[in-house]
């Protein structure tokens, strides 16, 4: 395995404590707008498209969240609209965010700057470098922000995870 080197697929974040609370109220405010914008489509019988996305930004603007949101948001409800077999779960308050590469940016390889609830923040992060080398890690990659555990993440969605069952 010559020049291969293994890609970093996640880093963990390192916030401050307003920046910790920051976070948190990013995955609220965005979990409880997608449940918004989910029962308003279903009410209107709109399952995609630009009237998905008219729905999703007048919920976006209601919540007060930044604009760059409006996509990330009506991705992951137009995915919620698409399984509508059964009875359909809500949006758990700290349920992960998936957002597109130009959410963030990274300043390096130990911060990155990206999309909260109040606009953009720096924040500083740790990178196993066993898994990689000293580019900026996920530099270019979407990503979600996943809280677990009382600790932030941003992982990689453009990689393929297996469930702790497999």
């Amino acid at each position: 395995m010559l020049g291969v080197m293994a890609t970093v697929d996640e880093v963990e974040l390192l916030p401050d404590a307003d920046q910790h609370k920051l976070l948190i109220a990013t995955l609220e405010r965005v979990n409880r707008t997608s449940n918004a914008a989910r029962a308003a489509a279903l009410q209107s019988n709109v399952f995609e498209g630009v009237p998905l996305r008219d729905i999703v930004k007048a919920e976006v603007e209601k919540a007060k969240l930044p604009d760059l949101l409006v996509r990330p948001v009506s991705d992951r409800v137009e995915e919620s609209l698409r399984r509508r077999a059964g009875k359909q779960p809500k949006f758990s308050q700290y349920q992960a965010l998936a957002m597109p590469a130009s959410a963030f940016k990274w300043g390096g390889s130990d911060r990155v700057t990206m999309l909260t609830a109040s606009g953009r923040r720096t924040i500083s992060v740790r990178v196993d470098r066993g898994r990689g080398d000293l580019r900026p890690p996920l530099a270019g990659r979407p990503a979600a922000l996943v809280y677990r555990n009382g600790e932030f993440e941003l992982w990689a969605t453009d990689v393929e995870r297996k469930s702790e069952d497999d």
